[in-house]
């Protein structure tokens, strides 16, 4: 009776454990879909608010104070490396809370990808305001354009992923609450600046998942 009582405990254990992980991994994939189904915006607000790729218009021509863009054509190359970043960030953000058993690591490894897609995400931007802008007649450079457009999504999220890193430091509830305040902060910033959805949705399905690990922690270790 004793062996059967253990042998049931251990297998509730590998059962919990496990469910955890395929929680954790469904975080990331739903965040992906939802990123997956907002990606248009990412091109609307490069080329309408960002302007790359586009040149205004010098004063006396006929078309003078507008901006001109490429056609769609011009564009495919930024949509390739924004699917891209997207399809990186969530095939390996759902694969690491899926498949790394130790929850310390996962959580770490979970809120570090999320830190350095959202990085990327600024970083390409940012670049691509900086060259990509035919600003000359402009009323601002195309960095300002940044910084109007990105700007205060960008600092909300610097504040969220900071708040992401602090949960990992205490255990328990206090993690917990701090896991969730990152989450909301990201999709507060994605609220802001909904061009960012792409890569901000699913780092915040990233910091969702490290909750959940970390729930998971204080259950008994998966034998799975």
């Amino acid at each position: 009776m004793a062996d059967d009582a253990s042998t049931s405990s251990r297998r509730r254990r590998s059962g919990a454990g496990f469910g955890v992980r395929v929680l954790a991994a469904l975080s990331v994939l739903v965040s992906g879909v939802i990123a997956f189904v907002l990606a248009s915006s990412a091109l609307e607000l490069v080329r309408e608010e960002l302007h790359h790729n586009c040149e205004m218009q010098p004063p006396g021509s006929e078309a003078a104070g507008t901006w001109i863009c490429a056609d769609e054509i011009g564009y495919l190359a930024t949509a390739g490396i924004l699917g891209t970043g997207w399809l990186a960030v969530v095939l390996v953000g759902s694969l690491i809370a899926l498949l790394v058993r130790r929850d310390r690591q996962t959580r770490l490894a979970l809120v570090v990808l999320a830190a350095l897609s959202t990085a990327w995400i600024l970083g390409l931007t940012w670049y691509g305001s900086s060259t990509q802008v035919q600003d000359q007649y402009a009323p601002l450079t195309g960095a300002e354009y940044w910084v109007g457009a990105i700007g205060p999504a960008a600092v909300v999220s610097a504040i969220g992923l900071a708040v992401g890193m602090l949960s990992l430091q205490p255990t328990g509830p206090r993690s917990w609450i701090l896991g969730i305040g990152a989450t909301v902060l990201l999709i507060v910033a994605t609220v802001l600046q909904p061009g960012l959805s792409i890569i901000l949705v699913p780092a915040a399905g990233l910091l969702a998942a490290a909750v959940v690990r970390g729930v998971g922690a204080a259950a008994p270790v998966s034998e799975w």
